[in-house]
């Protein structure tokens, strides 16, 4: 059995600033496939509507993956299966943006408090406004499918470890992350096609989620075990949904948090004694 949940919860920054929660997370059920994503939009000035963006960052993966029956490799290539996913993804958003621009375009009052070269930016492309990472996970049939660009956490779960799914050889500077609304983010868009049956489970996590454990043997240790622990013993999991909420409210460091996963509960008990 699959346990599937996801979660987005305001920061106390941005409710004390009075700004919009930029996360958005969602999951996605039917007979052939589940589906989890998790988008973290952009804080800077200039990314105006980076809520939308999240959104529609999570709208596009969910819409790209339904659109997939089958991982068929005698057809496509796995790079080319890869390839055309993440091209899929990024078109299905612009498109989700190019429709949302043309709905509501962006206003003079919307731009008032930006500098001019902010404002000079957001004319020559708007689609900055929507400035957001991306991360996304299927399990159809056999096969985990998972999708990212930028900061957000994409972890696999095996054997009572845990490990990023993706790693960039090319990290940008401090504080600033890939985004799907840059010129290059096709470059930067990232798809991997593993075999389910070799994991426990698959999580994303925004850095609101993550940054507060400092490291990935804290994080596994105080929270991804436990959490498993209680799956494999079939325990109410209510207390995730609250949890997200305190470290959104209380105990993080103060930013939007987003949490989503799915967790096979039919898995070695001795890895999470």
């Amino acid at each position: 059995m699959l346990h599937v949940f996801s979660k987005t919860c305001i920061g106390y920054t941005h409710l004390n600033n009075k700004k919009p929660c930029q996360d958005f997370s969602s999951q996605y059920i039917d007979n052939d496939r589940t589906i989890i994503t998790c988008c973290d939009g952009h804080g800077g000035e200039v990314y105006i509507r980076s809520d939308i963006g999240s959104r529609l960052a999570s709208y596009a993966i969910v819409n790209v993956f339904c659109g997939l029956k089958d991982i068929n490799y005698r057809k496509y290539t796995v790079k080319e299966t890869r390839d055309k996913i993440r091209l899929e993804v990024l078109c299905e958003w612009n498109k989700l943006i190019e429709r949302e621009l043309a709905n509501r375009p962006i206003k003079k009052i919307e731009t008032e408090e930006l500098d001019d070269d902010k404002k000079d930016l957001l004319r020559i492309s708007p689609v900055k406004a929507y400035g957001t990472t991306l991360s996304g996970a299927m399990v159809l049939d056999d096969k985990l499918i998972v999708i990212s660009i930028g900061d957000t956490e994409v972890i696999g779960i095996r054997n009572g470890e845990i490990k990023k799914l993706f790693d960039y050889d090319d990290d940008p500077a401090a504080n600033l992350t890939y985004s799907m609304c840059q010129e290059d983010a096709y470059d930067y868009l990232r798809v991997k096609i593993y075999d389910f049956k070799f994991y426990d489970g698959v999580l994303l996590c925004t850095d609101g989620f993550s940054s507060p454990y400092q490291s990935y043997d804290n994080f596994n240790e105080s929270f991804v075990r436990p959490l498993m622990q209680k799956i494999i013993n079939h325990e109410d999991l209510s207390y995730v949904n609250k949890f997200v909420e305190d470290m959104a409210l209380n105990l993080g460091i103060g930013d939007d948090v987003s949490l989503a996963f799915i967790i096979n509960d039919k898995v070695f008990k001795k890895y999470y004694k």
